[in-house]
């Protein structure tokens, strides 16, 4: 199984990171449940995108942009997205990908009224989708301001709760998209949460103190994991 990863977040120029990248936050978290993948990362932002065949499944990052910003990289991801979704590859999206697979399939995507979602929030699995099941709320870090409002045509919401109702949707059994970030730890969100304190405000102290509490971090990757499994019975896109 080749997965492409398609990056959105960058350090700023002069940056020092103090956690690894997301694209080897997922590969690393991904890796014991598909070991026999191999990786692919490709900038969204700054690199061309590739042949949409060239890969068996994508999947695209959180990042700092709003899907309502005019960028010229914008345009070619999202009519990229649309390309994948015609041609029923796998594609998952995160966070800003979440955001990405909704806009560019005529969902909206809006700036929250309530403000920031940020730290550990609860959310619910609504249905079963083969992946993920039922369970009572779990815990999963957010971090973000914009939210899907209204999903695209076909798509199935699977995960919602009460800050942000479309956390999280299935379209077929090719896109998966997710609000909230499997590439997390608490350690990440919170030096998020400081970093970004001012724009946060009110929101930042009880995020904050979130972060010492449960998180089921590891069943939304197992989600992905589960959603991408299927392709190792699956012939690949140049075989169809």
């Amino acid at each position: 199984m080749d997965i492409c990863i398609l990056h959105i977040g960058h350090t700023e120029p002069g940056e020092k990171p103090k956690h690894l990248p997301s694209p080897d936050r997922f590969r690393n978290a991904l890796t014991p449940h598909l070991p026999d993948a191999t990786w692919t990362v490709i900038s969204a932002v700054k690199d061309a995108l590739p042949d949409p065949q060239a890969f068996d499944a994508y999947i695209i990052t959180g990042g700092k942009y709003s899907v309502f910003e005019e960028l010229d990289w914008q345009d070619r991801l999202f009519d990229f997205i649309r390309t994948v979704d015609e041609r029923r590859i796998k594609m998952i999206g995160i966070c800003y990908g979440h955001q990405a697979i909704a806009h560019a399939l005529g969902g909206t995507v809006e700036r929250s009224p309530k403000g920031w979602g940020v730290g550990l929030m609860p959310v619910s699995v609504t249905h079963d989708t083969g992946f993920a099941s039922p369970v009572t709320d779990v815990m999963l870090h957010a971090m973000h301001q914009d939210q899907v409002s209204t999903a695209p045509d076909g798509a199935e919401i699977f995960l919602s709760s009460a800050f942000c109702p479309i956390s999280g949707f299935t379209i077929a059994d090719h896109l998966l998209a997710i609000q909230q970030h499997p590439d997390f730890n608490p350690d990440i969100n919170r030096d998020l949460i400081l970093k970004r304190i001012d724009r946060i405000g009110d929101a930042a102290e009880p995020a904050l103190k979130s972060c010492d509490g449960p998180d089921d971090t590891d069943i939304s990757v197992k989600w992905m994991a589960g959603f991408l499994d299927s392709l190792a019975a699956a012939d690949t896109p140049a075989a169809r």
